[in-house]
């Protein structure tokens, strides 16, 4: 079994410190704990308002059209300008709606986004080895629990509107997001048998004493990758919010910053799982597989393959098309959960035999997924000789006129 290090360690102060800051102040959180929360919640707002700037432009250079480009140099104030509308825009509310609830929903959306990023290893800054706001020792489990409660506050969305298509829009993403977060369980469930451990940072650290996960698990790689963007209803997944679909999905009648938290959850959630991917397979501050180059500047690595994955996502919003709903919950429980358990049936092999026979079972697998994906392809081809459907040209009646 592998050593880790107790979550208590991991939260002692450092001796630099000054007493006042470390002092119990409410509920057993001192001054320190609510200075790195402030801090944080508004790292995310600034960096929400780039990735906003970054997807115009990643969609202006895909899509061959122009970004944002008059507002600030290069476009980069047209982030807070909208920021700034939204501010300053009428906060309207449905006649029938529930008003409490109706007002609460959007911050249950964005507060389990929030909190999970206090369990993610940046790394190491300087004398710092590695900047976690609350490391401890489950962190995989709190990573499944917390942001699953986000449907509640979506289920209150739709339901607080008193409009049917919010209503129906919400039991939509729910069932998404249900359906996508069994297969991302399981994708857990080979990291955490591969690490022989819950916690993030030892996660990060057995990738740094052997080899990333990303080559050991490329299946549960994809899976969680493909798992996140579900639940995060980003393009070619985003059929729960879709206008042509349900009108806009629960928050159709939102307006003004309530409108905007929403989104601001949606585009946190970017950041948050493109930082997950990096820690649970990507080898986290490490620079690459079996090299610590400048590890005190870990934090910059990891930001560097995190805005890899950002990119990545932001790129698959703009060129693939929209899945249809039987074919959203097909690739989850036909194909993403099976693969899932094939995976985790993979961990444990090679926990229990070692390298060689999970290479060998790893590599049937891959051939046998490649050999389905081949077959389905070919079923899905037009059959030749088929009926087609021909344009025909109706005649003219001028001839006949003219006789």
């Amino acid at each position: 079994m592998s050593t880790e290090t107790p979550a208590a360690a991991l939260l002692d102060p450092p001796s630099w410190m000054p007493g006042v800051l470390i002092a119990p102040i409410i509920g057993g959180f001192s001054l320190a704990d609510f200075l790195g929360l402030f801090a944080l919640l508004n790292f995310i707002l600034f960096f929400v308002m780039f990735e906003i700037w970054l997807e115009r432009k990643v969609a202006g250079h895909i899509q061959l059209r122009r970004g944002p480009l008059h507002v600030g140099p290069h476009g980069a104030l047209q982030s807070p300008a909208d920021v700034l509308k939204l501010l300053t825009k009428e906060d309207l509310m449905p006649a029938i709606a529930d008003r409490r609830i109706f007002r609460i929903a959007p911050y249950l959306v964005f507060v389990p986004v929030f909190l999970t990023f206090l369990i993610i290893p940046w790394g190491g800054l300087g004398p710092l080895q590695n900047i976690v706001l609350r490391p401890f020792d489950l962190a995989l489990v709190y990573l499944v629990a917390i942001p699953a409660l986000q449907a509640i506050g979506i289920v209150m969305a739709g339901w607080s509107s008193g409009n049917k298509y919010a209503l129906l829009g919400s039991a939509r993403f729910v069932a998404q997001l249900i359906s996508y977060e069994l297969p991302m369980v399981v994708s857990l469930l080979g990291v955490a048998v591969m690490a022989e451990s819950l916690s993030l940072t030892r996660v990060v650290d057995v990738q740094r004493e052997t080899l990333w996960f990303i080559f050991l698990q490329p299946i549960g790689f994809v899976i969680f990758f493909i798992a996140s963007m579900a639940e995060m209803s980003r393009t070619p997944f985003d059929i729960a919010i879709a206008e042509s679909e349900i009108v806009g999905g629960p928050f159709i009648e939102y307006s003004g910053m309530r409108w905007g938290i929403f989104f601001l959850a949606e585009f946190a959630a970017v950041f948050l799982n493109a930082a997950l991917a990096v820690a649970l397979f990507m080898g986290g501050w490490q620079f690459l597989p079996g090299l610590d180059l400048l590890p005190e500047l870990g934090v910059f690595w990891f930001f560097g393959k995190t805005m890899t994955l950002i990119v990545v996502i932001q790129w698959a919003r703009f060129t693939l098309p929209r899945l249809r709903i039987d074919q959203l919950m097909d690739l989850a429980w036909k194909a993403l959960l099976p693969a899932g358990f094939v995976n985790l049936i993979l961990s444990a092999v090679y926990q229990m035999y070692g390298f060689l026979p999970f290479a060998i079972g790893l590599g049937l697998t891959l051939v046998g997924l490649a050999l389905l994906l081949l077959a389905y392809r070919n079923q899905r081809r037009p059959i030749p000789g088929g009926i087609q459907l021909v344009s025909v040209a109706r005649p003219s009646a001028e001839p006949a006129a003219m006789g």
